[in-house]
């Protein structure tokens, strides 16, 4: 059972949308589009969207940071979703293809610095999408599982990058998503251009607004099997969680329970380096000549 002291739960709102070129087609559909806000730990407003479409056998997933102003803090980065996919009470059988994105080194008070990031090596280097992948012990970035839908958020699939202690038995394995002594926030979803990040969010390797993950394995299902629920995790734990839209019956009275208690809570902040895992320590910057290659240690 995920400690809901530390867990801000919101309820948000869900946009489907099927498209197609000059019109509306009920049976093409241009993807399931799940959008939410609310309040994070550090008090302002964080949004996220998750665009969901398949065709034929590819299923992606395009996460995106939409809040409406930049990143300052480490609880308004975006690091997990949790999404379903059924027909019949059956998933398909994903595999997780790929993961990509622009990687950034966020500083404050001077100008931020793009990498490239491949598991598990640094290259100072513009216009190149990282690979954000994470299967491997110290890869770091964003890993993919099947989750209980019987327990806390409620959803039988997952992507993250921090490992969501607080959703136990629904989070990720620290030893793939964390680096050592340092907080999961290296590969979250921060929005914004050049920011100026705060605490610990600062000199740290965030992805710029958006990442794309693909999957194979989504044959035989469609865009009507995408479960129209979801939720985002932001910060470490995580420090808060947007549920959209809201839950069906069956989970809504402990949301709303978990809600009040949060509500109650409001100035026990969690700290945001409570996770702590295993993998690339990130280079110093400009510890090297700027465009080699840093392979941690």
């Amino acid at each position: 059972m995920a400690s809901w002291r530390r867990v801000r739960w919101f309820l948000a709102c869900v946009v489907v949308e099927a498209s197609a070129a000059g019109g509306f087609a009920p049976s093409v559909m241009a993807g399931v589009i799940l959008t939410g806000s609310g309040p994070a730990a550090s008090g302002r407003v964080v949004a996220a969207r998750a665009t969901v479409s398949i065709v034929g056998d590819d299923l992606t997933v395009d996460l995106e940071n939409v809040s409406p102003a930049n990143t300052a803090e480490a609880s308004e980065v975006l690091t997990s979703l949790y999404f379903d996919i059924r027909k019949g009470g059956v998933r398909p059988p994903l595999s997780f293809a790929s993961a990509t994105g622009f990687v950034w080194l966020v500083r404050n008070g001077t100008n931020d610095m793009e990498y490239r990031y491949v598991p598990q090596t640094f290259t100072q280097v513009s216009g190149i999408p990282s690979d954000l992948k994470a299967v491997n012990r110290g890869d770091a970035s964003w890993q993919f599982l099947t989750m209980d839908e019987t327990q806390e958020p409620f959803f039988g699939l997952g992507l993250g990058t921090v490992g969501n202690s607080d959703l136990d038995p629904n989070g990720f394995d620290p030893s793939v998503v964390g680096p050592p002594g340092n907080t999961m926030l290296n590969f979250g979803i921060y929005r914004g251009g050049d920011i100026n990040p705060k605490g610990v969010l600062a000199n740290r390797y965030v992805v710029k607004n958006k990442a794309t993950f693909r999957f194979k394995g989504a044959a035989g299902y469609d865009e009507s099997d995408i479960v129209e629920h979801a939720a985002f995790g932001f910060g470490t734990g995580p420090d808060s969680v947007v549920i959209v839209p809201e839950p069906p019956a069956a989970i809504l009275a402990p949301a709303l329970t978990a809600l009040g208690v949060a509500l109650r809570r409001l100035r026990r902040r969690p700290s945001p380096s409570r996770e702590a895992g295993h993998g690339p320590r990130p280079p110093s910057p400009c510890s090297a000549p700027c465009g080699t290659d840093r392979r941690p240690a």
